[in-house]
């Protein structure tokens, strides 16, 4: 009987505890148990990065840093956390030249982006919310020197650092979500021998459901 009862007390710390999940590239979880109401994904390997070297500009279009599935069993509010380290390049020549990167970052609940605000135009009607996008790393770098002679300046910047956002997501219906964190790197140069680079390093996704006021507003 011992035994027996030991048995189940594991059982139910299993069900009830919260999952963890790690994402390699790509990005995607495995598991055969019903996901749970609270979720952390990680991710270590540089999974993107958008170079642009010579004139013109360029993006990655919308790319998948992070997925997860998650369970709420009655309509509740969520706090989404994003952490990811972010990491920028650019080098330009003088006489004449200008390197731009920047990342920016969304996340999408059941494939519908997460707004920032609800009031987008700042006017304090709030049904018009925005696109949920934010740039977690920008970088414009130019410089115009005219030289006499054969001088020539070149100019190398290249930072890494970490950043973070929160959204929140209100009234979320009962049952299974996916909560999809996307980014999209872009990078732009003017000038011969200008190079510009955006990255994507270690990142977190942490989603935890909250009771907010009956009358929150974002």
């Amino acid at each position: 009987m011992a035994h027996t009862r030991r048995r189940a007390k594991i059982g139910v710390l299993v069900t009830a505890g919260a999952v963890a999940l790690v994402l390699m590239a790509p990005p995607k979880a495995r598991a055969t148990h019903q996901p749970a109401d609270k979720i952390n994904v990680s991710a270590s390997t540089v999974e993107v990065m958008q170079t642009q070297a010579g004139l013109g500009a360029t993006s990655s279009g919308p790319v998948t840093l992070l997925s997860a599935t998650f369970r709420n069993s009655t309509p509740t509010d969520l706090i989404i956390q994003v952490t990811e380290e972010c990491a920028l390049w650019t080098d330009i020549t003088t006489p004449e030249s200008e390197a731009a990167a920047t990342v920016t970052v969304w996340v999408e609940l059941d494939g519908a982006a997460v707004p920032v605000t609800s009031d987008a135009n700042g006017d304090g009607v709030f049904n018009d919310p925005d696109d949920g996008k934010v740039v977690f790393c920008n970088r414009a770098f130019r410089i115009s020197a005219p030289l006499v002679g054969p001088e020539v300046v070149s100019l190398y910047q290249k930072t890494r650092s970490t950043h973070a956002f929160n959204w929140g997501a209100l009234n979320v219906g009962n049952g299974i979500h996916t909560l999809v964190v996307k980014a999209r790197l872009d990078a732009s140069v003017t000038g011969i021998g200008t190079f510009a680079q955006a990255a994507v390093g270690k990142r977190t996704l942490v989603v935890e459901p909250a009771k907010l006021a009956n009358d929150a507003e974002f």
